[in-house]
């Protein structure tokens, strides 16, 4: 079904926010006076009174913001519709004019002292909630520049921002189409077509097939490889100015402060997930085995076991399957899953404009929304599930955490939504009913946790590396990122996969372009890693009878450091253990799917 042919119920409508662009702008007006206001306090910081009136202020900005904000969502679902994106510009470009003004802020608090302001706290309880905040603030206070220095900083922050730009430019905007047959047809190879042709094409007869569209697919990476490498280096190297201007010791250490993650932390993921890169391996060479591949390339790791599996759900009954599935969870979960799925906030159906993907986004004073592309099949109700536990976390922590505390960091996001898909899966494979479909089940669940898993591991390596190159003085070019990549693919399982002639003559496949975390997000896919390592030990206590864990984890929001909430939760990351129960439960799925094959 189309988004344009889709009930009212099941598409977005923010009316409760704003009715029209005309009372979105006369807000937006109301924004920029608002925070304008916070340039009148420079140089009176450190007087109590105007303190307080400080905070009282930034707290109000923040709530109209994410108002405003969650409005412009509504032009994902039709990127032709100019206005949005010319609104989101009009913000962007005000609010740039008044953090110029605001730039005293940082150094003036700081030129306070953590002891002040936390007296100051102490004595008005109102304000009590933003201590966790102003601790955090000073943790980082020697990396805090002078007031002219911060200014500067900000106001060529949208300059030295822009070589973001222009990778989606490259990547997306300037992307020629190609063409392919494909079963006698000639078709555009878009995101749909290659995934059909990786995994439903003739194992043996397609294999140079596959091999042939995946070079045709990352063509634009690879016909612009230089540029992709002048623009990733330009990127670490504004991000290394910006760890010497700051005094950090390093791009990994930069990059983990804000959410209090030791290198060491990151540094272990690392070394386990290439000393128990076997799960891995198993999972692929089972698929060489079954359909007896005498070479076999990455191109086959995607192969479906089973064609049979073709069931189709709507909405309507994946609400039924995922409600039945996390009832396990208890009521207060359900009421929240229900808030979740209210009508008009969750928009469903796919569209020719509208923006691919899925994501769960909500702010202070504001719900949470869903935007999905539904196609009818298991992983629309995976994906369903998934974002819901986003959703669900977001009400959790408004619920139980006053702002700002409410406000959960990205490291702590991904927990929440993995324990849906863990619980999801064991609710529909123990109802399946034949073979076929466990083993398409299994298979789709092993693939999801190793790309979440070792897949991020190896994206994490790279980026670590990249970043270490930078910081010797070592220039980067298209060819040594390349060998950089291929190298640590190696390092985390790959050498069980056959090179491609082709890939020989030419140097590389060139594809790791492709990951735009690595441009957009630097050293942000650890997460995943980390989060489903979390999610799975809690999914764990889940079956084991224990739901408090999980929901007392829920309900922390943001009201101390990710890595102690982890800790409550009985997750350390420090100790190789906390990863086992994941690595052993991936092992365990492995060996179910090759009994079940044999």
């Amino acid at each position: 079904m189309k988004r344009s042919e889709a009930e009212s119920k099941y598409k977005w409508d923010f009316s409760d926010l704003y009715k029209n662009h005309d009372e979105w702008k006369k807000d937006m007006k109301l924004l920029i006076e608002t925070a304008s206001e916070l340039a009148n306090f420079k140089g009176k910081l450190s007087d109590q009174d105007s303190f307080y009136k400080y905070l009282e202020l930034d707290t109000k900005i923040d709530k109209m913001a994410a108002k405003l904000v969650t409005y412009l969502r509504m032009g994902d679902t039709d990127q032709t519709d100019e206005s949005y994106q010319i609104l989101e510009g009009t913000l962007s470009n005000e609010y740039q004019k008044v953090s110029e003004k605001i730039s005293f802020v940082s150094p003036e608090i700081k030129e306070i002292g953590f002891d002040k302001i936390q007296k100051w706290l102490n004595e008005k309880p109102e304000f009590k909630n933003h201590e966790y905040g102003f601790k955090k603030f000073f943790e980082q206070e020697k990396h805090i520049l002078s007031d002219d220095q911060e200014e500067l900083l900000t106001k060529v922050s949208r300059s030295r921002g822009a070589i973001n730009d222009m990778y989606d430019s490259l990547a997306y905007a300037d992307r020629q189409e190609e063409q392919i047959i494909y079963n006698g047809e000639t078709q555009i190879l878009t995101g749909t077509l290659y995934s059909k042709i990786m995994e439903d094409s003739d194992p043996i007869k397609d294999q140079e097939f596959r091999v042939e569209a995946s070079k045709l697919f990352v063509k634009n990476f690879k016909d612009k490889k230089h540029s992709f490498a002048r623009i990733y280096e330009g990127i670490l190297q504004s991000r290394y100015e910006s760890v010497k201007l700051r005094d950090y010791e390093s791009h990994l250490q930069s990059s983990l402060s804000s959410d209090s993650v030791s290198p060491d932390i990151y540094l272990k993921l690392l070394e386990v997930g290439k000393k128990y890169i076997k799960p891995f391996q198993d999972f692929n060479l089972l698929i060489k085995e079954k359909f007896a591949l005498d070479k076999f390339y990455p191109t086959d790791s995607s192969l479906k076991l089973v064609q049979e599996y073709n069931k189709e759900f709507t909405v309507e009954e994946a609400k039924e399957l995922i409600k039945d599935a996390l009832s396990i969870l208890g009521k207060e979960y359900l009421n929240n899953l229900d808030i979740a799925w209210s009508d008009n906030k969750i928009d469903f159906y796919e569209d020719t404009n509208k923006r691919d993907g899925a994501y769960s986004t909500g702010g202070s004073g504001v719900d949470p929304i869903i935007l999905m592309n539904w196609d009818d099949k298991f992983s629309s109700v995976a994906t369903l599930a998934h974002e819901s536990g986003h959703s669900v976390h977001t009400l959790f922590a408004d619920q139980n955490q006053p702002y700002p505390l409410n406000d959960y960091p990205i490291i702590l996001a991904e927990v929440a939504s993995t324990i849906n898909e863990h619980i999801l899966f064991d609710y529909m494979f123990n109802k399946s009913e034949t073979k076929e479909e466990k083993i398409y089940l299994l298979q789709q669940r092993i693939g999801d946790l190793i790309g979440t898993f070792y897949r991020q591991i190896q994206f994490a390596d790279f980026e670590y590396q990249a970043s270490k190159l930078v910081e010797a003085g070592t220039p980067l070019t298209a060819q040594s990122l390349n060998d950089l990549f291929t190298e640590i693919q190696k390092q985390y399982g790959y050498e069980i996969f056959d090179k491609v002639k082709t890939e020989e003559k030419e140097k590389g496949s060139f594809g790791w372009p492709r990951i735009s975390h690595f441009f957009h997000s630097p050293f942000y896919v650890y997460k995943y890693a980390i989060d489903v390592t979390a999610s799975f030990k809690l999914y764990n206590d889940i079956k084991n009878g224990n739901i408090d864990t999980t929901l007392n984890f829920l309900k922390a929001g943001g009201h101390k450091e990710p890595m102690k909430i982890m800790v409550d939760a009985g997750i350390d990351f420090t100790k190789e253990e906390t990863y086992m129960p994941l690595i052993d439960g991936i092992d365990r799925l492995v060996q179910q799917l090759k009994d079940l094959i044999k």
